[in-house]
């Protein structure tokens, strides 16, 4: 016998089909694995190339249980002749699963009463392999719940036609792909994770017939020895989250599925559910166990993706469907307001930010309110919708209050948002990037917003592979652990998010291709739950297939670098692209405004910007264009299809951001004739699995016309070097040297000083202007 582990010698994936190629000397066996879209099963189609006779023996160890905490038995197993399979059952006759191939044989004996603690096995006999050129032999897999004869029509359906699953599969992504947003620049590998990222989120639709309908489930891993295959339960922070991407995706079908599903499981009081198994109908998931409404951040959250979800489709239907489950859930949100200062207090209201440990003994925890504020913004939107004069009123003074509270969370000592208020109301000035959260619904002073993102650039806080949860420098810090010091790469989204949204597009872009990076190293196509704070690599426990650490590509890329809003109910958009100043072309293909289809085209030069949007709506739309330029560029003229057009200039040391307001009908070209300024080119931190952080970090980039001042921080001692543009404009330069490649390529060469000890260490750079 050959084990055909150890004869594997390549693994190729696409969305539709995994194929998993042995080679021996006398043969080449090509195994593809690919799952129904449609059914509750699949198929392995076998490609055999043999010159010898060849027998291959597949073997299984069947575990017919629900997820935990549900168990049934009286599970049993045995070989049908007839079917050319294995059933599997138990006594209640419910469950089911069938396993076989039509060109198999029975090769091992069963009890009838009981699954057997060794392997099953059934053999597919090749006596003459010319007799399987050109030919697939299927092994087919299928269960469920239910009739027994359904669960079998499945079966008998997927062994009949196993090569329509297949192309089934490959119409499914291909129609994936076409129906939601593309992009295209000249980061190749940000291009492709972009089109992963939508293939994770289909691969997390769940469809539960005890539960009806089709809901999101969080992550999946293998069960093991477990009771749950990763996250695969639907939780409703990780749905609400998620549907912030797949509405920037225009996965609307997918979002509003997601929501409407969790939304049957909202407590009598208002509250939504944080986690729902999959074995509800099996016990008493609600009366004999305490997780179903653990979590705080779940309600308000919902209100939250609901308006996200209205303001980028227009769907006043789905909001009248959700309206009596979002005013309940608003006024249980309100509700937790132990002492009126408009915010909920974790201690009536639940978890928030983190689970256990030190730091869960507090009043109110910034995450929390920040999305309790978003929650009353949204609130008072999808009032005005649905014509609730009072409940708009109601939410518009939440808002101002809990609005005006958010900024006691600010601390002049650590010179950042921090992450709580204890029980006596005194700060817990732990340095997190929780705050990101609500600097990113655009809350929080632009001083303190910049000072705060500027503070978690630092390598205390941001690893080479994504924000840890903690800084190193805390005495609560752990680098495994979940709460207290990993790498989130949820969390990392949130931060590069609010990077670009205010205004540090060199910090963002760095920290979005951390998270990039991650598509590619583990679970090809996903994202991993969490890493350790030390060194890139992941806890033996983490799941490698997590929804909302997708968003860590997602929402920074959409809504971040190339800033793309729906709003007003998608009658307008916002484009406020911050993308690196060496990009010269870059395509958005398929942007959905609601039902309307929208291109974009960007050409960039060091004289001009030029826009072309393009769409299939013969109404018109209204377009807010507000790129995000270099600190010091001018605006010497815009045109809008060759007319001028006049134009407001938001100008600072941080950025150069001009406002044009136009209608787009069929197509729009809008035109910046530009005076550049010198400018940084943000580094991508290079890490491999195992490595410690050394990259970079950009801290702050200011330019005032005279002087430019990048502050970066750097390993002691270790040489970095920068992209950069016009370098002629500096007249000298000061900690750095700047050097031409043989190529033509500028760069800045930073030395970082010896320290007093090994790690990083902070520099500034000078750049003096003529």
């Amino acid at each position: 016998p050959i084990l055909a582990r150890d004869i594997a010698t390549r693994v190729d994936v696409s969305p539709s089909v995994t194929t998993i190629t042995y080679v021996f000397q006398s043969f080449t066996v090509r195994a593809h694995f690919v799952t129904s879209v449609h059914d509750p099963g699949a198929v392995i189609m076998l490609d055999v190339d043999s010159t010898e006779p060849l027998s291959i023996v597949a073997s299984f160890v069947p575990t017919l249980s629900p997820m935990w905490p549900a168990g049934i038995g009286g599970q049993y197993a045995y070989w049908d002749g007839g079917l050319n399979a294995y059933r599997i059952s138990e006594s209640s006759n419910q469950n089911h699963g069938f396993v076989g191939s039509p060109s198999a044989t029975n090769l091992s004996y069963t009890p009838a009463h009981m699954l057997s603690d060794r392997p099953n096995q059934f053999n597919i006999r090749i006596d003459d392999p010319a007799t399987v050129v050109d030919r697939l032999i299927p092994i087919v897999l299928a269960g469920g719940t239910g009739k027994r004869s359904d669960v079998e029509s499945v079966y008998d359906q997927l062994a009949s036609d196993p090569e329509m699953v297949y192309t089934e599969s490959r119409a499914h992504f291909e129609n994936l792909r076409n129906q939601t947003v593309r992009i295209h620049t000249p980061n190749r590998a940000l291009n492709q994770a972009v089109e992963w990222s939508k293939i994770a989120y289909d691969n997390l639709l769940v469809s539960n017939p005890h539960l009806g309908g089709t809901g999101l489930v969080a992550g999946l891993d293998r069960s093991g020895s477990g009771g749950r295959p990763g996250f695969g339960w639907f939780f409703g922070g990780d749905t609400y989250i998620n549907a912030l991407s797949l509405t920037a995706l225009g996965y609307f079908d997918a979002a509003k599925s997601a929501i409407s599903f969790m939304t049957q499981f909202q407590r009598d009081d208002g509250k939504m559910a944080h986690e729902i198994t999959q074995a509800t109908d099996y016990v008493d998931w609600f009366g004999d166990y305490p997780y179903a409404y653990i979590h705080a951040d779940t309600s308000p959250f919902f209100i939250v993706a609901v308006n996200d979800y209205f303001e980028a489709t227009g769907d006043v239907e789905f909001v009248g469907s959700q309206y009596a489950a979002i005013r309940k859930a608003y006024e249980w949100s309100r509700a937790t307001d132990g002492n009126g200062d408009g915010l909920m207090d974790n201690n009536l209201a639940g978890l928030g930010a983190l689970e256990f440990g030190a730091l869960t003994g507090i009043q109110s925890d910034i995450y929390l309110n920040a999305v309790w504020i978003k929650a009353t913004e949204s609130m008072e939107h999808i009032a005005s919708v649905m014509g609730d004069d009072t409940v708009v009123n109601l939410a518009n003074a939440d808002h101002g209050l809990a609005l005006r509270s958010f900024e006691n969370y600010w601390s002049e000592n650590a010179g950042q948002y921090v992450y709580a208020f204890n029980e006596d109301g005194a700060l817990v000035e732990e340095i997190t990037p929780w705050s990101a959260v609500g600097l990113m619904f655009s809350y929080g002073s632009d001083d303190r917003a910049r000072s705060s993102l500027s503070r978690m650039s630092q390598a205390d806080l941001t690893s080479d592979w994504g924000v840890r949860m903690l800084s190193t420098s805390s005495a609560f810090f752990e680098p495994l652990n979940y709460n207290y010091g990993a790498v989130w790469p949820f969390l990392t989204s949130w931060v590069t998010t609010a990077q670009f949204k205010r205004g540090l597009p060199l910090q963002a872009y760095s920290g979005l291709m951390s998270t990039v990076q991650h598509v590619f190293n583990r679970s090809l196509g996903q994202v991993t739950e969490v890493f350790s704070g030390v060194r890139h690599t992941w806890p033996q426990e983490s799941v490698p297939h997590q929804g909302f650490c997708t968003a860590g590509t997602v929402l920074p890329v959409v809504r971040g670098l190339f800033g793309l809003t729906s709003e007003n109910g998608a009658s307008r958009l916002a484009f406020r692209p911050a993308i690196p100043g060496n990009w010269d072309v870059v395509q958005i293909e398929n942007y959905k405004l609601g039902s309307i289809a929208v291109d974009i085209v960007i050409q960039r030069s060091p004289e001009r910007l030029r826009v072309e949007i393009t769409s299939d709506d013969s109404n018109g739309f209204e377009v807010l264009f507000e790129p995000v330029l270099a600190p010091g560029t001018s605006i010497r003229a815009v045109r809008i299809n060759n007319e001028a057009h006049p134009v407001e200039v938001f100008a600072s040391s941080q950025l150069t951001q001009p406002r044009v307001s136009t209608t787009v009908q069929h197509a729009t070209t809008i035109e910046l004739d530009l005076q550049s300024a010198f400018e940084v080119i943000p580094p991508v931190w290079e890490s491999n699995i195992g490595d410690e952080s050394s990259g970079i970090r950009i801290i702050d980039y200011e330019n005032d016309g005279v002087t430019a001042l990048l502050s970066v921080e750097g390993i002691a001692g270790r040489t970095y070097r920068l992209a950069a543009l016009r370098s002629s404009f500096v007249a000298s330069i000061e900690g750095a040297t700047i050097e031409r490649t043989e190529k033509g390529r500028e760069e800045i060469v930073i030395r970082i000083p010896d320290g007093l000890s090994e790690g990083y260490a902070k520099h500034t750079v000078q750049f003096n202007f003529d």
